[in-house]
């Protein structure tokens, strides 16, 4: 009778844990990709929703939007609706959260000129660059913070077994001089495997950067690569207008290929 009462007394326990512990989970994790997605973009990054399996590990994540920088037309640089995720459940209670597997299906990258050498996705990637160290080291003092304080749980760290992203679009919008155009080309697949698992465990922000940094060279160099000829050839209609060897040292950089 007694043990009848203690396993009953464990699945009460189990299922107020799931109750509970799902959308405080959810908060955390919207509020953590708000916070240092923001600060490394400089831009207003938003998790929409998040709902993890306590049971299987499996989660979905509703939607993710990376804004433009100013002055730029297109709301967002990224839309991301459909990302699957598969955590190690054991991994949870522990200070290295490990994340099986990351599929972004189907994501919108939006890559905008506002001139010949200013574009959103070269912005976004000069603020990756400028504030993850700041973030970073943010992070891991709020981490030494928490872990002083007995009743706050420490900063987790992540490693990313798989990451992959599949059937992705980016939409090239060229407005240079008042001539507009718009084109689609298709994002080849991204994969990316044991994200962290050097550093036995990476925080936030480095992981963010890492991910980010990886998908908006993908499109950059697909965007450059396609040598897409109607943006070329407002590129190159442009270019000669520009004085002396300007033109050349544009076309040196290769942003438009050869």
């Amino acid at each position: 009778m007694k043990k009848r009462y203690i396993v009953l007394g464990v699945l009460v326990a189990a299922f107020a844990a799931f109750y509970y512990f799902t959308p405080s989970l959810e908060t955390i994790v919207k509020k953590v990709v708000h916070k240092y997605g923001s600060e490394i973009t400089g831009t207003d990054v938003n998790l929409n929703g998040f709902k993890l399996g306590l049971t299987t590990g499996e989660g979905r994540i509703n939607q993710i939007t990376v804004a433009n920088p100013k002055n730029y037309a297109s709301p967002y640089i990224f839309n991301l609706e459909e990302i699957y995720v598969k955590v190690d459940l054991k991994s949870l209670a522990k200070d290295t959260i490990i994340i099986d597997r990351i599929s972004i299906n189907k994501p919108i990258i939006t890559y905008e000129m506002l001139s010949l050498t200013q574009n959103n996705i070269n912005e976004i990637q000069k603020n990756i660059a400028k504030n993850t160290a700041s973030a970073s080291a943010e992070e891991n003092a709020e981490a030494k913070e928490a872990k002083a304080e007995k009743n706050s749980a420490p900063a987790k760290k992540v490693i990313i077994k798989e990451l992959v992203v599949s059937d992705g679009e980016i939409q090239a919008v060229a407005n240079i001089n008042g001539k507009a155009n718009n084109l689609n080309v298709k994002l080849p697949t991204i994969s990316m495997k044991n994200i962290g698992q050097e550093q036995k465990g990476a925080n936030i922000a480095t992981t963010i950067s890492k991910v980010l940094n990886n998908i908006l060279q993908t499109a950059s160099k697909t965007v450059v690569e396609s040598q897409l000829s109607d943006l070329k050839g407002i590129a190159d209609e442009n270019l000669d207008k520009v004085v002396g060897g300007v033109k050349d040292r544009v076309k040196e950089l290769g942003i438009f290929g050869n």
